[in-house]
């Protein structure tokens, strides 16, 4: 009976003490504004060299640890661009787990390779440039701006040396519709 009074006893202590501790909440997903980019986009661009169209696809890849971005926009002959542009890029997004950042690895079809470092926003990220190859003194903030799951807004602004940073384009993305 003693060795019954003891065990209920301490199932009694364990049930208080695990009782009492407070309940942590789950850790933030640093994902969550990536994730509403998943799919597929169009848009317009507007900027220093004129107003084009682009497309532009988001999604996980590599066991969802990494976000795959893939931008195309073309913007014809204008007086802000008389050649007009084809411009490509590819980008990678990842978590630093030691600093607890998403970083933005980014490759253009002019050469630029620019690594960014994200800071998640209530409706989006900014995202500052760590270091830019093949453009030495060059810094970039990109800025993502989530209206809905249908719309976005991002802003890439450049500075360089001790300038400020001046904006570059203002795009307006449309979530298109899935392939079925």
């Amino acid at each position: 009976m003693k060795k019954i009074s003891i065990f209920l006893g301490s199932l009694l202590i364990v049930s208080v003490l695990l009782g009492s501790q407070e309940e942590k909440p789950p850790p933030e997903d640093p994902w969550t504004p990536f994730r509403l980019l998943i799919g597929s986009w169009s848009g317009s661009i507007d900027g220093k060299f004129g107003t084009g169209n682009g497309i532009r696809e988001y999604r996980f890849i590599l066991g969802d640890r990494f976000v795959l971005s893939r931008h195309e926009s073309i913007r014809p002959p204008q007086e802000k661009s008389p050649k007009g542009d084809h411009h490509r890029e590819l980008g990678v997004f990842s978590l630093d787990r030691e600093r607890g950042k998403v970083v933005y690895r980014q490759f253009l079809v002019e050469g630029f390779v620019s690594q960014y470092v994200c800071e998640v926003e209530p409706r989006g990220f900014v995202c500052l440039t760590e270091s830019v190859e093949n453009g030495a003194g060059l810094r970039a903030r990109w800025s993502v701006d989530i209206q809905d799951r249908y719309h976005f807004q991002e802003s890439f602004e450049l500075a360089s040396g001790e300038n400020d940073f001046e904006l570059y384009f203002s795009n307006q993305w449309n979530r298109r519709p899935a392939l079925e």
